[in-house]
């Protein structure tokens, strides 16, 4: 690298603080150091088969896909790469895809809310996660009723943290009906959103798949609130091996819960 910053005459990274950071000059140079790499990949890929790849990949996902399926799309990559050195990352919808863009990911899988982040990257469209209003058994109102969103806004409200799009979706589904949640309780788990509500603290939009079991002690309130399911998508930069895994996680993608 200080070969290459004497080449060009100015410095990539600023080392002036403990932790280097690439300076604004260098990350000029990111997306043209991203196209010699893409194809050096290709030319080697050309010659050799999936198993030869053993660079480094990091992948970023939300906690819905790490309760589902991140674990059978990790087996299916390693078992398509045996040699990747794959790192994972889970976290809110903003924080990997300020991760992806900061090139700190490789391939982001989360709901896409914005056309406007797709600028400069690639995406697959996976499936959507389709929630539900859910409550505890034991506070299940009649069945056959259905709850306008005022009802629904005086019954106290569990959401996911703030600045989730979780968050963002309910919150903003209530407001434009004209009805902001009387009282409301943020999380950062979506475990523990549905532990609380399965305990009768309150009601939550949850993913329907994976929560709503039988036995699971939740019930589905009928409800006239629309609300979007959330559409998830595979976002990556123009790059072979992502682009290959994105494929992968087209075919693994799977919200219900896991079996075993």
């Amino acid at each position: 690298v200080q070969e290459l910053e004497q080449w060009l005459g100015y410095p990539i990274f600023d080392r002036t603080n403990r932790t280097s950071q690439v300076t604004l000059k260098g990350r000029a140079l990111l997306s043209d150091f991203t196209e010699m790499l893409n194809l050096y990949r290709r030319i080697e890929q050309r010659s050799k088969d999936d198993f030869a790849y053993s660079g480094a990949f990091h992948l970023g996902a939300t906690e819905m896909v790490a309760l589902t399926w991140l674990p059978a799309l990790i087996r299916a990559i390693t078992t398509r790469f045996p040699n990747i050195n794959l790192k994972t990352s889970v976290g809110l919808t903003h924080e990997i895809q300020e991760d992806l863009v900061a090139y700190k990911l490789d391939l982001v899988l989360c709901p896409i809310a914005r056309g406007e982040f797709l600028e400069g990257f690639l995406s697959r469209e996976l499936r959507a996660l389709e929630s539900a209003w859910m409550c505890s058994e034991d506070m299940a109102m009649d069945r056959h009723k259905v709850l306008s969103a005022r009802e629904i806004a005086d019954l106290p409200l569990l959401t996911y943290s703030e600045g989730s799009l979780h968050h963002h979706m309910v919150v903003a589904s209530l407001s434009e009906q004209g009805f902001p949640a009387r009282q409301s309780i943020t999380c950062s788990s979506m475990i523990t959103i549905a532990e609380l509500v399965r305990g009768g603290l309150g009601i939550s939009y949850l993913p329907r798949e994976y929560f709503h079991q039988p036995d699971g002690g939740l019930a589905i309130l009928n409800t006239d609130l629309p609300i979007r399911p959330l559409q998830y998508a595979a976002v990556y930069r123009d790059d072979f091996i992502a682009s290959r895994i994105a494929d992968i996680a087209h075919q693994y993608c799977n919200f219900g819960r896991p079996r075993g």
